[in-house]
């Protein structure tokens, strides 16, 4: 116990004795030249004709997915109700509440 003691006040001793780091500020109009820069060409009408295309086809896929899979959930829910098996299923879920 007493090694481990030692061992931490000297790390903590020579902590303490370590000087803060200097930190530098940005040249003067800094910031305002990486805002203007950031503005001046970030266009959406700049994009090249192959990205823009896969943007489009990906989000048309996706929504095409979308819909597929809201007309497959309306299509379950409004099955037959006198079905033995959605009967089956219901007592089965009725049991377990």
């Amino acid at each position: 116990m007493k090694n481990t003691d030692s061992s931490l006040d000297r790390l903590l001793r020579s902590a303490g004795q370590c000087h803060p780091p200097v930190v530098e500020e940005a040249p003067y109009g800094f910031a305002t030249r990486a805002a203007a820069a950031w503005l001046a060409g970030a266009s959406p009408r700049e994009l090249p004709g192959l990205e823009t295309l896969w943007f489009r086809r990906s989000l048309f896929c996706a929504l095409a997915l979308m819909a597929a899979s809201i007309g497959w959930s309306i299509r379950a829910d409004t099955a037959a109700a006198n079905d033995d098996m959605a009967i089956a299923s219901y007592a089965t879920t009725a049991d377990l509440q």
